[in-house]
């Protein structure tokens, strides 16, 4: 019962520290900008949070299982590209986008194939993964940018719901809502949890161990297109260098918001949703201040190393307590 108590308060802890250091952004950033809390702004960050919050949650899911998939910038970009060029050709825009969605169910099946059954390390199977995509992406574009895309398809990332809420906003609250639930209430959600905190405890409770993994890679290739074509749709264009340093945001954002990389099985699409606010909160106040783009990665960087860093020295003395 003890033991319980101190799980939830450790959640909560961390729960209220994330929403902290939210507050400490929302308290200080007025002083540092004026522009901060203008609806324009609010919106443009809500705008910008889609491309690397939708692929947080399937980054989020393959962490949880022990693994990691650095390939999920040059998945979407390629699949991105594909749909945009079938556009351009005349092709309806949900066909298109249909044929992106299982170009990228293959790319994470290959993945999933790789770690699964060849036993290659999740970090060497998808490296290989995007320097596939991103060469393909390069030999079929020609590291061109498409533009001129159709009316219809623009509305997606473009449209506003009340003339207020952009839709990519919603589209990334009713995912992660979805995917929360789907995780929390489904038996592979929880087989997710599972597999990562204990392979072998779940193979021998009967658990699907490839079938799982499967999944998680096939989920996070998917959702990563998914993001791409919002964002395609939104700017209107589909750029050769799309989803450049995604995997290292979407990453970011899951460890930020609780995820460990350290142990599978630990992790909340909640928290990854929190991360993903600090993290569009980070980059756009450093903007409104006047950062280089250089010094932001930086920072973004260190961030990401300090939140490593705390898990490591919760984790060891959990271990001194044993």
């Amino acid at each position: 019962m003890q033991t319980r108590l101190q799980k939830i308060r450790g959640h909560l802890s961390e729960d209220i520290m994330r929403f902290g250091i939210i507050a400490a952004f929302l308290i200080i950033m007025p002083f540092a900008s004026e522009y901060f809390f203008q609806m324009k702004n609010i919106m443009n960050i809500l705008q910008n949070i889609s491309l690397q919050g939708i692929t947080a949650i399937g980054m989020t899911m393959v962490i949880i299982t022990g693994g990691i998939d650095i390939s999920v910038g040059g998945v979407m970009a390629m699949c991105a590209w594909i749909a945009a060029s079938l556009m351009k050709s005349g092709i309806n825009w949900g066909i298109a986008c249909l044929v992106a969605l299982l170009i990228a169910v293959l790319c994470g099946a290959v993945n999933a194939f790789s770690v699964s059954v060849m036993k290659i390390p999740p970090m060497i199977a998808t490296l290989a993964m995007m320097s596939m995509t991103r060469g393909l992406q390069t030999v079929i574009s020609h590291g061109t940018t498409l533009t001129g895309l159709p009316e219809s398809f623009q509305i997606i990332g473009q449209g506003m719901i009340f003339g207020v809420i952009p839709i990519p906003a919603i589209i990334v609250v009713v995912l992660y809502i979805i995917a929360s639930l789907f995780m929390k209430k489904t038996v592979t959600g929880r087989n997710i949890y599972i597999v990562g905190g204990n392979p072998e405890a779940a193979r021998v409770a009967g658990i699907k161990n490839k079938r799982v993994l499967f999944f998680s890679y096939i989920a996070c290739a998917v959702l990563a297109t998914v993001a791409g074509l919002v964002f395609v749709s939104r700017t209107n264009s589909a750029p050769a260098t799309l989803g450049t340093n995604l995997e290292m945001k979407a990453i970011m954002a899951a460890v930020i918001g609780g995820t460990s990389v350290t142990f599978g099985g630990k992790g909340k699409i909640f928290g990854t949703f929190l991360g993903v606010i600090i993290v569009g909160l980070i980059s756009n106040a450093l903007d409104l201040l006047g950062v280089s783009a250089y010094y932001q990665q930086f920072i973004q960087g260190l961030l990401v190393l300090v939140v490593v860093i705390l898990e490591a020295i919760r984790n060891n003395r959990a271990a001194k307590k044993r």
